[in-house]
């Protein structure tokens, strides 16, 4: 599924259909389309978007003045292309008239064959306050069909234009006719310039022949680097946009209304003094009380009591009750709008709050200022979800507007003990110990509350040839401990029997397998999100009548600034064999220039993670 367009109006339900398999007389176009196998600038690409037509234009000043077309035809060559493609997901805003039309055609025993959508291929639901979800699958679809759909829609804003996707893209273009005083200024990303054409004040932007959008691991936001255009529909400021939110029932209401949750606050503060506690207490009780629906949002529903009864909600319910009851403690708080990291970065030098799907709290504890969400009940009381880590933040206040980044000290943090003996078998027994602290803990615990234990046993060992003989698992419930789990472990064959000689790989865990950067040159920049550490210690019982006759070198890289660092370091005392392995990222974000030697320090790691301790037999 491809969220294919993200437009800020809305669609709803008005559709043509027709009896499926009418045969129809095609075009010589559309004979040659048909009979494509593969696109030969991109022999790859499981598909291919032969043209992508937008148009917005403007013809009156009022509500819904603007009218957004849009029509998409694409080839179809391979099945793993089917769900992306052919399934598509659009997010647009309620409230407006729109229609939608889509066709499938295909060759069958010599004749096109025309399947047009029907009504139950279309679903709507709500994403948020604001915004809807509309899911169509196009029917029919096969290998080498060509699918066709269109859409019209009423709106107020100006929507933006994605020239490129992650399939190539023959042709894209987009016409704008509007005023120019209506257009404050518009942004082009990407690597690629788009020509523009205007004449009579219609502007029209073209890009032929756009290369499938290549992703790279560990970048950001895909939707900040494709190459598209968005437009600044608004004379607004940020001054005016902390005032109209402020003024906003559904946002600063939300904090001074609703006063049945002024008794629900007091009960949860009544022993407390220290306004720390009271806000760790307050934040606590929301996230115990509420479930988060997997909504992102920024106005809080218009009966929160429903949600409260309820208990669920969307992100801006759960953390505007939470500012509300902060509020109602004595505590003061204000609201942060974000972008999260799957709705790009925020511009700002283009002031709307269409930039923003997300809102957290931030709460004083005297001069202390904490930035708390409490959407994720297995997170630390201060940590926010990784998902919120994308830059600076627009803080609401009634003192008036400011910036703030919001970023997290907190790493993710696993450290890995083994403690084994091997036998002349090369059998491998004993105990493994995983710690892991930050969001390391977050995503264990997430991970195993969702599956329960029995799946998370049968996950742990998958594709490994363990037998767990015991396990235990301390402090799941107080996410502000580690998180610990412990198994005694037989590993059947670990070390490698050589006439004479036993090899063992001393990484029964944490290894790194292979190196994520592939390519030779990055054009992104490489995101980590958090600070990451790694550390893994072994210590092996070698068996009676066996000698050391090799053990890997100590070995430190260091990356420039000290952005990463990586130790392995190898010792023996007696028939006990120890290994150390330390792996710090110290930096969350690494620009282009710098992938060359971050590459290298992972290439380095992985072959040095894969040297083996040989033992001999005396």
């Amino acid at each position: 599924m491809k969220y294919l367009f993200i437009i800020p109006l809305l669609l709803t339900t008005y559709f043509v259909t027709v009896a499926q398999g009418d045969a129809v007389e095609p075009d010589d176009v559309l004979w040659q389309e048909l009979s494509m196998r593969r696109y030969s600038a991109d022999s790859t690409a499981g598909a291919v978007i032969i043209f992508d037509n937008g148009s917005s234009t403007l013809a009156s000043v009022g509500a819904r003045a603007l009218t957004y077309k849009r029509n998409v035809k694409i080839k179809i060559f391979r099945k793993d292309a089917f769900d992306e493609w052919a399934n598509v997901a659009l997010l647009v805003e309620r409230g407006a008239f729109s229609k939608l039309k889509g066709v499938t055609y295909n060759l069958e025993n010599g004749r096109v064959v025309k399947s047009e959508i029907d009504d139950n291929s279309i679903f709507k639901k709500r994403f948020n306050k604001h915004i809807d979800e509309i899911k169509f699958t196009l029917p029919q679809v096969k290998e080498g069909s060509v699918i066709e759909y269109s859409y019209a829609i009423k709106g107020d804003g100006l929507p933006p234009w994605q020239f490129q996707y992650s399939i190539p893209v023959i042709r894209s273009e987009y016409t704008v006719d509007v005023p120019v005083a209506f257009i404050l200024r518009h942004s082009i990303t990407g690597l690629l310039s788009p020509q523009l054409l205007e004449k009579k004040g219609v502007r029209k932007w073209t890009l032929n022949n756009v290369p499938a959008f290549k992703a790279e691991p560990l970048m950001p936001n895909e939707s900040d680097y494709v190459s598209a255009i968005s437009f600044l529909y608004s004379l607004g400021t940020w001054d005016g946009i902390n005032s109209r939110m402020l003024h906003d029932e559904n946002f600063w209401g939300t904090i001074n209304g609703f006063p049945f949750l002024k008794k629900e606050a007091q009960e949860v503060t009544a022993k407390l003094t220290d306004p720390k506690q009271k806000i760790i207490a307050i934040q606590h009780y929301i996230k115990n009380h509420f479930t988060w629906d997997g909504t992102e949002d920024i106005y809080a529903a218009d009966n929160l009591k429903d949600n409260f009864i309820r208990k669920a909600g969307t992100a801006a319910d759960i953390n505007l009750a939470m500012a509300s009851m902060l509020h109602k403690a004595g505590i003061r708080v204000e609201m942060v709008l974000l972008s999260t990291r799957g709705n790009g970065f925020v511009r700002m030098d283009y002031p709307t709050t269409r930039q923003f799907n997300y809102t957290i709290c931030v709460a004083y504890a005297d001069t202390t200022a904490y930035l708390l969400d409490a959407t994720e009940k297995h997170l630390p009381w201060n940590v926010l979800p990784k998902r919120c880590l994308n830059g600076v933040g627009l803080v609401v206040s009634d003192k008036g507007y400011t910036w703030i980044d919001v970023n997290t000290k907190v790493k993710s943090r696993t450290v890995v003990t083994a403690d084994v003996t091997l036998n002349g078998q090369g059998d491998l027994q004993g105990r493994l110990t995983y710690t892991r602290q930050g969001y390391a803990a977050y995503e264990m615990r997430d991970d195993f509350a969702r599956k329960g234990k029995t799946p998370y046993m049968e996950d742990f060992v998958k594709n490994r040839p363990w037998s767990v003989l015991k396990s235990e698992f301390q402090n799941l419930d107080d996410v502000e401990k580690p998180a610990i789990e412990t198994h005694e472990i037989l590993i059947k064959q670990h070390g490698n029997d050589a006439g004479g000689f036993i090899y063992i790989d001393p990484f029964i865990a944490l290894k790194e397998e292979e190196n994520p950067f592939k390519v030779d040159q990055r054009k992104f920049s490489i995101d980590f999100v958090v600070l990451n550490e790694k550390v893994y210690l072994t210590n092996i019982t070698i068996p009676d009548g066996y000698l050391v006759d090799e053990i890997p070198k100590t070995l430190v890289l260091t990356l420039p600034d000290n952005k990463g660092k990586f130790t392995y370091a190898t010792s023996q005392i007696g028939n006990r064999l120890t290994v150390v392995s330390n792996i710090h990222i110290n930096e969350r974000v690494f620009m282009p220039d710098e992938y060359p030697i971050l590459k290298e320090f992972y290439n380095r790691i992985v072959a040095k993670q894969a040297e083996q301790i040989v033992l001999k037999k005396k």
